[in-house]
């Protein structure tokens, strides 16, 4: 593997440094891009890494940058506005494309040009961070345990120390436009707030909601399971929840309310507290009743991105050149969640639990 050949965009964010600083410590020399010089000199010159201001409007400048490197991982948000440009550049320059978005349509339209990747030999993978990675590995844990399930409710429940202006903007433009499961193979849009019945509702909850993650896109290929739900904790009891949160989604659509998400400040860096965890439970159902329930736990969100998205870029830099062999992308499902396993992951539960439902 060649360390150091590839490029972190959006390096001087709160997860952008994290990034770096991971990559550094596993011997990682990657070029630092963003917009700002002054907030990339500075980083550059503690951590004693090289950088490069590149605006992503900029087409010639981001194809000089990401055609200088095998690879680039592109962490600066919003997902729906960046991805596009800096994957047509990594597709005219043959360089691995990889990200951290987490939105269903930036899944999905980077799925979509899976034979442009083909034709020019490099990989597209996205969402590389804490979301996609643990339910997707938990997942095939899962169907590995029960091949014939039909349906997949997942609950993941994310503890971040701390959060972004463009995290909240976003977060809040995913919320205006309502939730999306996956019904007879196909995502289709439900209401913001609606409960998914088969999903697992932690003890610190009083209630679960279906939200249109990633993880939604992930999984119906990983698995091929026609019906999957993503879901969400919440302290709201579900009267109330089945209130509040479709008129959520409404006020959400107020430009006055994004804009001021986005005029926020991050604060300071974030200090995780290492008593609290994330965790992602799956529960897969066969059509004849049976189930199976797994568990999985991690540490805090932000830092497990960090560490997972390096992992990806060293298995996409040590795949061969020029990129995946049509027969490995072809069984991309299986080998996606198997190369992406961080070592920093622990499951609960090594064995699932059977139950007649």
């Amino acid at each position: 593997m060649t360390r150091g050949s590839w490029v972190l965009y959006g390096a001087t964010g709160v997860t952008g440094q994290l990034i770096a600083e991971a990559a550094v410590r596993r011997g990682h020399r990657p070029t630092l891009a963003g917009r700002t010089v002054e907030r990339l000199r500075s980083l550059g010159e503690r951590l004693e890494l090289p950088w490069q201001a590149v605006d992503l409007h900029d087409p010639a400048a981001l194809k000089g940058l990401v055609g200088s490197s095998a690879l680039t991982l592109l962490v600066a948000g919003p997902f729906h506005e960046t991805s596009r440009p800096v994957v047509e550049a990594c597709l005219a320059t043959r360089a691995h494309y990889l990200d951290l978005a987490n939105e269903i349509p930036v899944l999905e339209s980077i799925y979509a040009r899976d034979s442009q990747a083909r034709r020019a030999g490099v990989t597209l993978l996205p969402s590389v961070g804490f979301g996609t990675v643990a339910a997707d590995t938990l997942v095939r844990h899962l169907v590995d345990f029960l091949p014939a399930a039909d349906r997949l409710d997942l609950t993941v429940d994310p503890y971040t120390a701390g959060s972004s202006p463009g995290a909240r903007a976003n977060a809040l433009r995913v919320i205006s436009e309502g939730s999306r499961v996956v019904r007879g193979g196909k995502l289709v849009p439900v209401r913001w707030g609606s409960k998914a019945p088969g999903a697992v509702i932690p003890d610190t909850a009083r209630t679960v909601f279906s939200v249109p993650s990633g993880e939604l896109s992930a999984a119906r290929r990983t698995t091929g399971i026609p019906h999957i739900t993503v879901s969400r904790p919440s302290n709201l009891p579900s009267a109330v929840a089945g209130v509040l949160l479709p008129a959520l989604s409404v006020l959400a659509r107020s430009q006055t309310v994004q804009r001021r998400a986005e005029a926020g400040t991050a604060g300071a860096s974030p200090v995780p507290d290492p008593t609290k965890r994330s965790r992602v439970w799956a529960r897969a159902w066969e059509p004849e009743g049976r189930s199976a329930t797994a568990t999985l736990e991690a540490g805090e969100g932000y830092g497990f991105s960090a560490e997972s998205a390096v992992l990806a870029v060293e298995a996409a830099l040590a795949s061969r050149p020029p990129g995946p062999s049509p027969r490995e992308l072809s069984s991309a499902p299986t080998l996606r969640s198997a190369s992406r396993r961080p070592a920093a992951m622990t499951l609960t539960s090594t064995r699932a639990r059977q139950q007649r439902g």
